[in-house]
């Protein structure tokens, strides 16, 4: 990302991007998206949920895991609220203090 980027948007809106990358290098894209959040900004994240119990996906998309979702929650940003929604989709609310 550019550097004049970090922490610059009251808004961030993460939609299916993550997932479609493979893992490596999906930790990092999400570490990232993280940090484009200003002080007193929201993150918005809706993700494809992976299911406990079933195979992993072949994907691309590769559904996300709870402890995927909560990694958007780094460098003072903090879950404000998290759905898990038919279809199975995570709809996660975050904000930086």
């Amino acid at each position: 990302m550019p550097e004049e980027w970090l922490g610059a948007f009251t808004l961030v809106v993460e939609i299916f991007t993550v997932q479609a990358l493979p893992d490596p290098p999906r930790d990092r894209a999400v570490a990232a998206v993280a940090g484009l959040v200003a002080p007193g900004g929201t993150l918005l994240a809706v993700a494809f949920r992976h299911e406990a119990g079933t195979p992993p996906a072949q994907g691309p998309p590769y559904p996300l895991t709870r402890a995927q979702m909560d990694g958007l929650a780094v460098g003072g940003v903090e879950v404000v609220r998290m759905e898990e929604l038919p279809g199975p989709r995570w709809r996660v609310e975050y904000h930086r203090a």
